[in-house]
C-alpha cells in the first residue's frame, strides 16, 4: 500500500507568484493591466501597498493541467490600474498569502507621461471636453456644465466618474445624448451630457475633471472568413455577442475654473429680496366687495428665471388697525432650463377688513438683481381698492391659526395648513398575532415539481386514453354522435320538407338506443320505454319520450299536417330530451371521491391531533411571556423567549420580525438586522418590516455604494411576491392550464387559442419567477456582522494581515467557508475572511440547528 501511494502523482506545497504588466510606457489617459500569476492554487493578494494608482478588481481565472505526472493548478488575479499622476510610478512587491506562506513579486517601475505624438490640435482618438457657458457669475446665478465625451474609434462599453462640483450646486439638466461631429476632418461619435450650476457665496471655485475608462476593441488579423455572408450579420456583431478582445483606454476631462463675484453694494431704499436674475411680479384680489368681518384672498406671483425658489413675499404695508393678515403656504412649479431655474411662485394671503369704507392695498415692491444688465432693478404692482361695507359686529383676533375662532374668522378653505413633520423616529411595535406560532412554510422543489407537473401527467393519462378509445368507438358513443348528427341537420331543414321528421325521429330513436346500447335502427314504444326504464330514467322522461314518438309518427304515416308551430315544438323537445339522456353522472362520482378523500385525510390526522394541540398550547405560553416581557422592557428575554419558538422549527416571518424589534430595543444591532433579513426572504412586501429594517440600517456605520446589479432585473419581483404565492399560484395556474388542454382535446379543438396562449403564458411565467426565487434565495449566501467590530482579514489565522474593519449589522456575501472562518466581500474591492463567530448567514437548511 505504502509503495502505491509513493507512486500516486503529488502536488508540491510551495507555490510562486510573477507580476506581470502589458506596458511600461503609458499616458496619463492610459489603463495599466496588471496579472497577477500564482502558480500552486488560489492565493490572498494583497494590492494595498499600490500608491500610485487607482487599483481596480478585473477578475479571476483558473486553470489546471497535468504534466509529466503532477497536477498543476495556476491562478490568475488581474486588475485595472489607473495613474493619478505623471513620471516615473513604481509598482511594490505584492505580497501573496497562501496558507500561511507568503511570497513577494518582483517590482515594475512605469513611466507616464504625454505622448510626444500628441501635438498641436490632435486630440487623438478618444478625448473629453468640459465647458461652462459663463466663467463669472454671481451669487445666485445659474450657468450651465457641459461635458463630452468624444471617440473616434468604436467603444464596447464605458464607466463613469462624474466631477466633483465643490461648494456649488449641481442638478444635471440633460440626459446623456449622441451625435456626430467632424473635428479636424475626422468624424467623432459625441457623448454630451449638461448640468446646471449655482453659487451661493462668491469665490473661486474648480470643478474637478471628469474620468472615463472606455473598453475599445483591438484589431485581429484579417483572415479569409468562409461564413463572412453570415457571421458578419449585424445580429452576430452586437456587443452582447461580440468576443474581440478590448483594451481599457481610461479618458480624462480638463478642469474647469469659476469665478463667483460678490454682488455690487445695494444703496436703494426698498429692502433687496435675494433675487437673481430677471423677475416679474403681479397682485389680485378675489373680490373686490366685503363685509367687515369677511375675508377676501390676495394673490401674488412672482414669475422669472433664476433663484426663483428663494423668493419670498415682500412687505404688504396694511394697516394693522384696519386688516387682520392670514398666510397660506406657498406654492411654486419650477423647470431646470439651459437658462436656469424658470417658474413662478404663488402667495395667498386672506385679508380680513374690520372697518367699513374704502381701503387701498398699497402696491408691492421687488427688488432684484438683472443680471443681464448687472444692476439692481425694482418693480412694484397696481395699488388694490376694496370696498368695505357695514356687516355684523366684528371682532378682531389676533392673526394666529390658534386664535381663529368666532367672528371674522376665515373659511375653512383659507385655514392656514401645515407640512406634517416627523419629529421622532423610533421601530413600529411587534405582532401580537398568537398565529405567529405557526410556520409558513415553502414548498421544497421536489414538492414543488411534483404538483406543477402532476396535471401534465393527468393530460397525457387522458390524451393516451382517448387514442386507444379513439381506435374503436363504443356502439352508444356511434349512437350518441348519429342522434346530434340528425337533430343538427333537422334543425337546417324546413319543417315543409319530407326529411325534416324522419331526420328528428331518427335522432330522437338513436339517443333512446345510446341509452341501452341496443343495436338497431328503429324501436318501438314498448322497446323505447323498456330502454329507458332499465338504464334509471324517471316516469316523466318516459311518458314524454312515448309521446313525442306517437306524435311524430301521426304526422309521419297518418297522413296528418304539421304546422310550424307544431314543427319547432317537436324540435325544442327532442332537443331537451336528447340532452337530458346524454348527461354524464360524473357528479355523483366527484361527490363521492371527494367525501371517501375527506374521510381519509380526517382518519390520517385525528391521532396526532391530541400531541399538536399540546404543542400548539406549549409554543402559545412562550409566545404570550414573550410579549409580555417585551412589554416590560426587558427584550432580551422577549428575544430568548422568541428565538425558542424558532427552535420548534416554526417558520414565520411576523415571529422572525418580532425577534428582531427585540434585538432592536436591546440594542443588538447585528442580531436585529440579522432577523429582519430573514423576515424579508418570506415576507418581502410587509411594509411594518421595511419600515424597521430601513430604520436599523440607518443606523450602520458601514457604508456601501449603491451599484448596478443584473440580478435586480432578472428578481424584479424580488420585495413584491413571495416564494410561497409564487409557487401557489403556478400550481394553480399549472391545473387550470392542463384542464382546459383536457376539455379542448375532448372537443378536438386547438389548446392553443386566445385563453390558451394567455393560461399557458402565465403559467410558464409564474413557473419560471418561482424557480428563480427558490434558487436565489439558497444559491446567494449572505452573512450579517454580529460582533460591534469584526476584523477582516487575508487569511484563517489570527496573526494575518487586518485588511479592514467591519460594524454589527454589516450585510456581507459570503464566498466560502473554511475551518472556523469564512471568506466574505464587502464590496469589489473589499474581500477577506472573518471569524465565523462574529458573522452568521441569514439563511440555510440549518437555521433552526443553529439558533
Amino acid at each position: 500500500m505504502a509503495v502505491l501511494l509513493f507512486c500516486l502523482p503529488c502536488t508540491a506545497l510551495a507555490f510562486t507568484a510573477t507580476a506581470q504588466v502589458d506596458q511600461t510606457r503609458i499616458t496619463p489617459r492610459d489603463v495599466v493591466s496588471l496579472q497577477v500569476i500564482v502558480d500552486g492554487g488560489e492565493a490572498d493578494v494583497d494590492t494595498s501597498s499600490i500608491t500610485g494608482f487607482q487599483v481596480n478588481s478585473a477578475g479571476t481565472q483558473s486553470n489546471r493541467s497535468y504534466i509529466n505526472g503532477t497536477w498543476r493548478h495556476k491562478v490568475i488575479y488581474r486588475f485595472m490600474l489607473i495613474p493619478l499622476k505623471r513620471g516615473v510610478l513604481t509598482i511594490p512587491p505584492i505580497t501573496c498569502v497562501r496558507d500561511g506562506e507568503s511570497v513577494l513579486t518582483r517590482e515594475i517601475k512605469i513611466l507616464v507621461k504625454e505622448s510626444s505624438a500628441q501635438a498641436g490640435d490632435d486630440k487623438g482618438d478618444f478625448f473629453a471636453e468640459a465647458s461652462l457657458s459663463s466663467d463669472g457669475i454671481v451669487p445666485g446665478q445659474q450657468a450651465v456644465y457641459t461635458l463630452k465625451l468624444c471617440a473616434a474609434k468604436r467603444i464596447k462599453g464605458a464607466t463613469f466618474d462624474s466631477p466633483r462640483f465643490e461648494g456649488l450646486t449641481a442638478k444635471q439638466l440633460t440626459e446623456w445624448s449622441k451625435y456626430t461631429r467632424t473635428i479636424n476632418g475626422r468624424a467623432f461619435m459625441v457623448n454630451e451630457t449638461k448640468y446646471l450650476i449655482q453659487a451661493d457665496v462668491p469665490g473661486q471655485f474648480t470643478i474637478s475633471p471628469a474620468v472615463f475608462v472606455a473598453q475599445v476593441p483591438m484589431q485581429r488579423t484579417r483572415q479569409r472568413d468562409p461564413l463572412n455572408s453570415v457571421f458578419n450579420d449585424s445580429f452576430f456583431r452586437d456587443s452582447f455577442f461580440d468576443t474581440t478582445p478590448a483594451k481599457p483606454v481610461r479618458v480624462v476631462s480638463n478642469a474647469v475654473d469659476l469665478t463667483v463675484s460678490a454682488l455690487p453694494e445695494y444703496k436703494g431704499d426698498q429692502p433687496f429680496s435675494g433675487l437673481v436674475g430677471k423677475f416679474s411680479i403681479s397682485s389680485t384680489l378675489d373680490k373686490n366687495t366685503v363685509k367687515a368681518g369677511e375675508s377676501a384672498t390676495l394673490t401674488v406671483i412672482i414669475k422669472g428665471t433664476g433663484n426663483i425658489m428663494d423668493a419670498a413675499l415682500p412687505a404688504l404695508n396694511l394697516d394693522t388697525a384696519k386688516f387682520k393678515v392670514y398666510e397660506d403656504t406657498p406654492a411654486q412649479e419650477v423647470q431646470v432650463t439651459e437658462q436656469g431655474f424658470e417658474g413662478h411662485k404663488v402667495f395667498k394671503q386672506a385679508l380680513v377688513a374690520s372697518v367699513p369704507g374704502k381701503a387701498v392695498i398699497p402696491g408691492l415692491c421687488l427688488v432684484f438683481f438683472d443680471t443681464d444688465a448687472k444692476t439692481y432693478k425694482t418693480i412694484r404692482t397696481t395699488p388694490l381698492t376694496l370696498e368695505v361695507q357695514p356687516g355684523g359686529p366684528v371682532t378682531v383676533v389676533d392673526g394666529t391659526p390658534a386664535a381663529n375662532t368666532g367672528a371674522g374668522m376665515p373659511s375653512a378653505s383659507k385655514i392656514k395648513q401645515f407640512e406634517v413633520k416627523l419629529q421622532n423616529r423610533d421601530i413600529l411595535d411587534i405582532k401580537e398575532d398568537i398565529a405567529s406560532i405557526h410556520s409558513r412554510p415553502c414548498l421544497s422543489m421536489f414538492w414543488f415539481a411534483c404538483l406543477v407537473f402532476l396535471p401534465a401527467f393527468g393530460f397525457g393519462a387522458v390524451s393516451t386514453a382517448m387514442r386507444f378509445g379513439a381506435r374503436e368507438k363504443s356502439l352508444k358513443e356511434q349512437y350518441r354522435q348519429k342522434a346530434w348528427a340528425y337533430l343538427k341537420k333537422a334543425r337546417n331543414t324546413s319543417p315543409d320538407d319530407p326529411g325534416f321528421l324522419p331526420g328528428l325521429s331518427s335522432a330522437l330513436t338513436y339517443a333512446v338506443l345510446a341509452r341501452g346500447g341496443k343495436g338497431g335502427q328503429s324501436l318501438t314504444r314498448d322497446e323505447a320505454r323498456q330502454i329507458l326504464s332499465h338504464s334509471g330514467r324517471d316516469q316523466e322522461t318516459v311518458d314524454k319520450v312515448t309521446l313525442l314518438m306517437d306524435t311524430m309518427d301521426a304526422a309521419r304515416f297518418g297522413g296528418k299536417s304539421m304546422d310550424k308551430n307544431t314543427a319547432q315544438s317537436c324540435l325544442d323537445q327532442v332537443s331537451s330530451l336528447i340532452r337530458t339522456l346524454m348527461v354524464v353522472a360524473c357528479v355523483g362520482v366527484s361527490l363521492f371521491m371527494f367525501r371517501g378523500t375527506g374521510m381519509a385525510a380526517q382518519d390520517t390526522a385525528e391521532p396526532s391531533l391530541p400531541q399538536k394541540i399540546h404543542a400548539v398550547k406549549d409554543k402559545a405560553g412562550v409566545f404570550v411571556d414573550a410579549v409580555r416581557a417585551y412589554k416590560a422592557g426587558d427584550y432580551a428575554a422577549a428575544a430568548a423567549r422568541f428565538e425558542s419558538i424558532v427552535k420548534t422549527r416554526v417558520n414565520n416571518p411576523d415571529l422572525f420580525y418580532n425577534i428582531g424589534n427585540a434585538y432592536l430595543k436591546s440594542k443588538d444591532l447585528g442580531r436585529a438586522i440579522l432577523w429582519y433579513e430573514r423576515a424579508r426572504k418570506l415576507a418581502p412586501s410587509d411594509p411594518d418590516l421595511k419600515f424597521n429594517l430601513a430604520y436599523a440600517q440607518s443606523l450602520l456605520k458601514d457604508k456601501k455604494e449603491p451599484k448596478f446589479s443584473f440580478a435586480g432585473i432578472l428578481y424584479f419581483w424580488q420585495g413584491l411576491v413571495s416564494l410561497q404565492w409564487l409557487q401557489y399560484a403556478s400550481i394553480t395556474l399549472s391545473f387550470c392550464f392542463f384542464i382546459w388542454a383536457t376539455v379542448q382535446k375532448a372537443r378536438n379543438r386547438h389548446i392553443f387559442s386566445g385563453i390558451g396562449i394567455f393560461l399557458f403564458l402565465l403559467f410558464t411565467g409564474t413557473t419560471l419567477a418561482a424557480g428563480l426565487e427558490y434558487n436565489r434565495m439558497n444559491a446567494d449566501i449572505n452573512a450579517v456582522i454580529l460582533a460591534e467590530q469584526a476584523g477582516v482579514r487575508s487569511g484563517t489565522m489570527d496573526n494575518a494581515t487586518l485588511l479592514f474593519d467591519l460594524h454589527a449589522g454589516t450585510r456581507v456575501r459570503v464566498l466560502e467557508k473554511k475551518d472556523n472562518y469564512m471568506k466574505i466581500r464587502f464590496a469589489k474591492d473589499k474581500v477577506g475572511w472573518v471569524a465565523c463567530s462574529k458573522a452568521e448567514i441569514i439563511w440555510s437548511r440549518k437555521i433552526y440547528q443553529k439558533n
